[in-house]
């Protein structure tokens, strides 16, 4: 349990600063971009100022072409010879005219189109350092952001343990104490159990009766404590091997038709036949024992109804009963320790609230998965996804 909290807390932090992260590096690079542009708008302007009447040969230019072109054909170019030839400043140019736009880039050549009925006029300026500046920038980053993301992972990985420290050390107290106590009742509880079965042999009333029902049901009580405190203190060892869980479960339910009789009810099952997974048989009879008795003791109808399919490589149990008081909102709360959805009817069937608990543990050991979905005022099915 503890464990998963571990997990759970590594990796909401690990998002986060994910986010911080990716957050700080859109910024950034949305500067980059932006200063990029910006400082491509500054150079193409001031080509533009230096083109004046007569032949742009006198005219200087860096990193940038200038070509101007009359509707009787003329051409008059210029052009940085460190940066591009003859061949490529034309090529550039005919890729410009071609497109229909007038602006946009041509590789790292950035252009700009002006035209009248007289002139066309073609400035560009060449943004490869820039560019090359822009590319180097997010490979450096995205080297630092892996780099410093890998390290607070074994930083905050090695927190983990000193914030759940404390925590750890309360749950191994508390659970110690609980079994501590679970043990030291179990003496008084059978010498009481014992004398009030005496006790009925010479006068069977009311109040022995009463007794008797006590006492059994904190006998009860004190077996789910224990059993929760050893489930939440370490994993017990699970005999993980090939089980025909058709036939297990099968058995399981098979042992509750006397009592479903008694009261009753009838269980009806529809199974696959020849399902087969290595898993726990310990932990199956156990999860299937508790939803069954829980099945029996607050079902409001007759009949429960039990399946079993096969579903891929996994398995699919489900107990569904009826019961016209369930509330849709307690699906997820039945699971928790102690919570009773109806405490009159607990006391009369004896149950302490900790069956699903148990069943939710045992489920979570194994790492299956157990849920249970309501129908309001109708029924509830509970379901177990057993995977190897």
């Amino acid at each position: 349990m503890l464990r998963a909290a571990r997990i759970k807390f590594i990796a909401i932090t690990m998002l986060i600063l994910l986010g911080v992260f990716l957050t700080s590096g859109v910024v950034i690079f949305g500067l980059i971009h932006k200063n990029v542009n910006v400082s491509t708008e500054i150079a193409l302007k001031e080509m533009l100022d230096k083109v004046r009447p007569g032949e742009l040969s006198s005219v200087e230019i860096q990193r940038g072409i200038i070509i101007r072109t009359t509707a009787s054909g003329a051409i008059d170019f210029t052009y940085d010879s460190n940066c591009y030839d003859e061949i490529q400043i034309f090529d550039i140019y005919k890729q410009a005219v071609d497109s229909g736009e007038s602006s946009g880039s041509i590789g790292d050549t950035f252009y700009r189109i002006f035209e009248n009925k007289d002139e066309r006029l073609f400035i560009a300026a060449d943004r490869s350092i820039e560019k090359e500046f822009e590319s180097q920038s997010a490979t450096v980053y995205f080297l630092v952001l892996a780099g410093s993301y890998i390290l607070l992972f074994f930083i905050v990985w090695g927190l983990s343990y000193v914030v759940f420290r404390p925590i750890q050390d309360a749950f191994i107290k508390q659970n110690q104490f609980i079994s501590d106590a679970s043990h030291e009742l179990k003496t008084p509880i059978s010498i009481i159990s014992a004398s009030a079965e005496v006790l009925s042999l010479e006068s069977d009333n009311e109040y022995v009766t009463n007794i008797k029902q006590q006492t059994h049901r904190m006998s009860s009580l004190i077996s789910d404590l224990l059993s929760l405190a050893k489930l939440d203190e370490t994993k017990e060892l699970l005999d993980n091997k090939e089980l025909n869980l058709s036939v297990l479960i099968g058995k399981c339910v098979l042992q509750f038709d006397a009592l479903a009789f008694e009261r009753g009810m009838e269980i009806t099952t529809d199974f696959d036949s020849n399902i087969e997974i290595t898993a726990d048989a310990a932990s199956v009879e156990k999860i299937i024992t508790i939803l069954l008795d829980n099945a029996l003791k607050y079902s409001e109808d007759k009949e429960i109804r039990c399946t079993l399919k096969k579903n891929g490589e996994k398995a699919i149990f489900t107990v569904y009963n009826k019961s016209y008081s369930i509330k849709a909102d307690t699906k997820n709360k039945i699971f928790e320790r102690f919570y009773r959805a109806e405490n009159s009817r607990s006391r009369d069937t004896g149950g302490s609230g900790l069956g699903l608990s148990i069943a939710k543990r045992v489920a979570e050991i194994n790492k299956w998965k157990i849920y249970a979905t309501i129908e309001e005022n109708q029924s509830i099915t509970m379901h177990v996804i057993f995977s190897e």
